[in-house]
């Protein structure tokens, strides 16, 4: 089950929240919403990174390399 902090994180990147979207990219590589997920953390990533979020790049540069590493 989703927790409440990622609920409403999602809620606010669906609407367009670059910030909450590199919130949920950088919290699935970290693992702070259970398990680590390296392929949700580049879906929210990707869409903040897309729209000029630099931090966001950077998680998304990360999820990459972590995620080759898992390979």
């Amino acid at each position: 089950m989703a927790s409440d902090k990622l609920i409403k994180l999602v809620d606010a990147a669906s609407l367009g929240d670059l910030d909450a979207a590199a919130a949920i990219a950088k919290g699935y590589v970290e693992g702070d919403f259970g398990k680590k997920n390296y392929e949700k953390a580049l879906k929210w990533g990707r869409y903040a990174a897309k729209r000029g979020h630099e931090e966001a790049a950077k998680t998304v540069a990360l999820a990459e390399e972590l995620m080759s590493k898992d390979i």
